[in-house]
């Protein structure tokens, strides 16, 4: 139904006078919206999309679509088989069993946004390097001014250590280029490097700017340098303590002619603006993701000419996307706010009228379409096992 057909639907049951008296009916209707939408799903706000990111092993934290209201299902675009579904968590017990379970998910929030965490096992990432030590594996040497190069076998993510440097200017990092070659043929121009960083305090994290990885046969003839990455791989800005950054192979450029199947040498630097001592890196991997769709109930009624699914209208062609039995639901909540605004001799029965037919509507529109949203499960039993939450 257009704007403009549900506000001349919403006249007539206002006893046929007009919309005049209503300051901004398109916020009213927003209102109602959110009323109704707190209280039903309507199935004709069910979406399909794909995540903007693929989804990797080992990585949690991914972004929601814009108008995420709840979650039906998550599954791969590819072999779905009848194992292929995700049980929903709660935040804690997730991240607590994240290392022992698969195929499991939980919906957080940080700082306003909403963001899902997916732990979904499907191509086992290859380690390019651990940096557990100097020189476990090839020897690693500072880059431009950087200086103070130690082991931490203290504070890092995983192996047994992480190293620790000073940069004193933007492009200082660290490189080796005498690893054990890792074969990445699989992986060519179609993998992601993943590498972890630490920032101590909110002083250096201010001088800050990005952070960059080269890899490939060597460091000066053959190799691929990454696009400068300036957030985390969730989105996230950079914080106070570890950072996981991703770049993205496909977007990278090749310097000579890298082969794949021996890369052997890699680079990290960080852009900055001032000095930062302390700073940690760990553990680089490579691997390959996974094209998923998520189904979900949007939190939005409404679509826009263009196609785009919007909070509030803006125009009269705009397209509400409710079927007839969740208009009239949608009307009588809109007809509710609007008599209470305009306080006119009739607007005590509008009210009354419209709470008595949404008491009888809603109670049918659940019998006939239950919510199908994901319900977050709790773990109970024995010991932990792989693979079961």
């Amino acid at each position: 139904m257009l704007v403009a057909d549900f506000k001349s639907n919403l006249t007539a049951i206002l006893h046929g006078g007009t919309l005049n008296k209503v300051r901004n009916v398109e916020m009213a209707m927003e209102r109602a919206a959110n009323t109704m939408l707190s209280k039903i799903d309507p199935i004709d706000t069910e979406r399909i999309v794909a995540l903007t990111a693929t989804i990797h092993d080992d990585v949690y934290n991914y972004a929601l679509p814009a108008d995420y209201k709840k979650i039906i299902d998550l599954y791969p675009q590819d072999r779905r088989d009848s194992l292929d579904s995700a049980t929903r968590g709660f935040a804690e017990m997730f991240d607590l069993r994240k290392e022992l379970t698969n195929k499991t998910i939980t919906i957080e929030s940080n700082n306003g946004s909403k963001f899902i965490r997916i732990n979904w096992r499907s191509h086992q990432p290859k380690t390019i390097n651990e940096l557990n030590t100097l020189t476990a594996n090839g020897t690693w040497s500072a880059v431009g001014t950087a200086n103070g190069l130690v082991a931490d076998d203290i504070d890092y993510i995983s192996g047994s250590g992480s190293i620790k440097f000073n940069s004193a200017t933007t492009g200082d990092g660290l490189q080796n280029t005498t690893m054990t070659a890792v074969d990445l043929t699989d992986e060519d121009e179609v993998a992601d490097f993943w590498v972890w960083f630490k920032v101590k305090d909110s002083t250096d994290l201010a001088n800050l700017t990005s952070v960059s990885l080269v890899w490939g046969n060597d460091l000066t003839t053959n190799y691929w340098t990454g696009v400068a990455q300036t957030n985390q791989a969730d989105g996230t800005v950079f914080q106070v303590g570890w950072n996981q950054v991703k770049i993205p192979w496909s977007t990278a450029t090749e310097t000579g002619t890298v082969t794949p199947s021996t890369v052997d040498s890699v680079k990290i630097t960080f852009a900055t603006t001032a000095t930062i001592s302390g700073l940690r890196v760990d553990n680089i991997t490579c691997s390959i993701g996974r094209n998923f769709n998520i189904k979900y109930y949007s939190k939005y009624l409404l679509k826009n000419s263009a196609g785009t699914w919007i909070s509030r209208t803006t125009d009269d062609t705009d397209i509400i996307v409710l079927d007839n039995d969740a208009i009239q639901i949608y009307l009588l909540e809109t007809l509710g706010i609007v008599a209470h605004q305009i306080e006119a001799s009739d607007s005590s029965f509008d009210i009354s009228y419209a709470k008595q037919e949404l008491d009888t509507l809603y109670k049918r529109y659940k019998s006939e379409y239950p919510s199908f949203s994901k319900k977050p499960i709790n773990y109970y039993g024995g010991s932990p096992s792989r693979g079961r939450w």
